[in-house]
């Protein structure tokens, strides 16, 4: 039995790691089906292949032809992952491509960016500082800043975690000083599987000079936990997130607790491992030797299906118009109708994080129906606001 409630990582780990809830029976390891791609394949598998251990130092060389190239270029470069790709096609045989224009200038650009974003978060954690606010920052540049060079991760808000009473601070302190030019995320709380309060990830985090100052970070543990779950909460709609997860988990040392970051919960740690298996099958994450090995090598078929399918989308409902709002615009025009609720219909992996159930093999319709249904209410409230609006 994969994770029985009751039972710790560290117990799992002693019996046959984190593998396979009791409906698992079936699981499928494609890691092998992944390196055998050909010319034929989907763009979602040339996406994860040309990722492919992109987040390494020593990336390797790219193979892959023009007309592949330019299968996926719009979907790199809408998901932001162009210029991880353009560090793997140099040098390269494709020199005559539309799309090598178009990332190097994504390359440019975010390493533009970097630079501008580092004195944003500075500029942040002085203010917050005077204002004797001391926060966390996650992801943005708390992830960047692992990967090998500036501008390969870009990232635009800076997600910042601080106590509930110092949100009114904060929100004074922004309005009073005027626009700082930047966007400020706060949160006074994560994703309810999180499971973590403020004060014990702040006893795990860690400052990390930048420039002048030191940043707050979440630990490895606190940070590999919630971009996981950051990951699927959004139905791993984007690449880079997925390369963040493989990046986290190879930096794991020998000094990773893996109880603390996969939690007590035996469902949400079974997500964990799903996410860093995902990162495993499609991204070539090396997890040998970790608790979640064997779960990251027999992940359910439809997962990462999924994931390939909701890459060649280009973005998740995170892109789509709001719903309430865009529907009274649509409702005499099927099409638009039609194109409007195939937007926001949640994905497999979505669906199952809000229904709240295990990854198994198990159907994921009913789930989608079920998340469906439950947005119903909360989305009827904002149509009749809409619809009664002058």
């Amino acid at each position: 039995m994969l994770m029985g409630q009751g039972m710790s990582p560290t117990q799992l780990r002693d019996r046959e790691g984190i593998a396979s809830h009791p409906s698992n029976k079936h699981f499928i390891s494609l890691r092998s089906f992944n390196r055998q791609i050909s010319s034929g394949d989907s763009p979602g598998k040339l996406i994860a292949r040309s990722l492919e251990g992109a987040w390494r130092p020593e990336a390797e060389q790219l193979s892959i032809s023009s007309d592949e190239l330019h299968q996926i270029a719009s979907l790199l470069l809408v998901t932001d992952t162009a210029a991880l790709v353009w560090r793997r096609l140099q040098p390269c045989t494709i020199t005559s491509s539309w799309a090598l224009a178009y990332f190097k200038e994504a390359h440019r650009k975010h390493t533009i960016e970097s630079a501008v974003h580092e004195a944003n978060v500075r500029d942040a954690f002085r203010r917050l500082r005077t204002a004797k606010i001391e926060p966390i920052l996650f992801k943005g540049w708390a992830v960047a800043r692992l990967y090998p060079e500036a501008g390969l991760r870009p990232y635009g808000d800076l997600d910042l975690w601080m106590k509930a009473p110092d949100l009114q601070v904060f929100n004074y302190e922004i309005q009073s000083n005027g626009d700082p030019g930047y966007r400020v995320e706060p949160h006074a709380c994560f994703y309810p599987q999180y499971a973590r309060s403020f004060e014990n990830v702040m006893d795990h985090s860690q400052l990390v000079r930048l420039g002048d100052i030191q940043v707050r970070v979440p630990g490895q543990e606190d940070h590999l936990r919630l971009i996981c779950l950051h990951f699927l909460y959004h139905g791993g709609w984007r690449p880079l997130w997925l390369c963040d997860i493989a990046l986290l988990t190879e930096s794991a040392g020998t000094g990773f607790d893996w109880d603390l970051c996969l939690g007590r919960n035996a469902k949400h740690a079974d997500w964990i491992a799903c996410a860093i298996g995902l990162a495993h099958e499609l991204l070539g994450a090396r997890v040998a030797g970790t608790p979640v090995e064997k779960r990251a090598r027999g992940l359910p078929r439809w997962l990462i299906t999924a994931v390939l399918k909701q890459w060649e989308k280009g973005g998740g409902i995170s892109f789509a118009e709001n719903l309430s709002f865009s529907l009274p615009r649509r409702v005499l025009n099927p099409k638009a109708l039609v194109r409007a609720l195939r937007e926001h219909w949640r994905n497999p992996v979505q669906a199952s994080v809000e229904m709240n159930a295990w990854f198994s093999e198990a159907p994921r319709l009913p789930l989608q129906f079920g998340s469906a249904v439950k947005h119903l209410p909360r989305f009827a409230r904002y149509f009749g606001k809409q619809i009664r609006r002058p």
